[in-house]
């Protein structure tokens, strides 16, 4: 799965348990977090420079590869945890989810040791072999 950094790296390192997209997908298991080489650089102006004190890896925002793995556990609408019927604000199923959106829920990261490098890829995709390999020998 395709996440511009500051977000692939807070998957990974700092508990984000929902990705927001545009479409919906039926695909449910383990996810590749792949953070692409164009990063949201909006977002990273205005991320603290220092991690909550409870986050125990360095912020470093490798780009161009594949930095860890997550179980994609559900997809739903917005409407679906945001909305009334009658379209009135009700709580979110996460702190990091966005009206308007699909929320692809995440859980159970793992963050690879080294980052393995991929060419830019979008969306949600299938890792080959090799890579797999690569990915399965830094687990814990």
């Amino acid at each position: 799965m395709s996440v511009r950094q500051p977000w692939a790296w807070q998957i990974v390192h700092e508990d984000k348990d929902v990705e927001n997209r545009i479409l919906p997908t039926t695909y449910r298991g383990q996810v590749a977090i792949f953070a692409p080489f164009s990063p949201d650089v909006t977002a990273l102006q205005r991320l603290p420079r220092v991690a909550p004190a409870w986050v125990d890896a360095p912020r470093q925002f490798e780009l161009g590869a594949i930095i860890g793995l997550a179980q994609l556990v559900d997809c739903h609408d917005a409407s679906w945890c945001g909305e009334d019927q009658y379209g009135r604000a009700i709580e979110m199923c996460s702190p990091w989810s966005l009206r308007s959106h699909q929320h692809l829920v995440l859980s159970d990261p793992v963050a690879l040791r080294h980052p393995v490098s991929v060419r830019n890829r979008r969306g949600l995709w299938k890792v080959g072999t090799r890579l797999m390999r690569e990915i399965e020998a830094q687990l814990p």
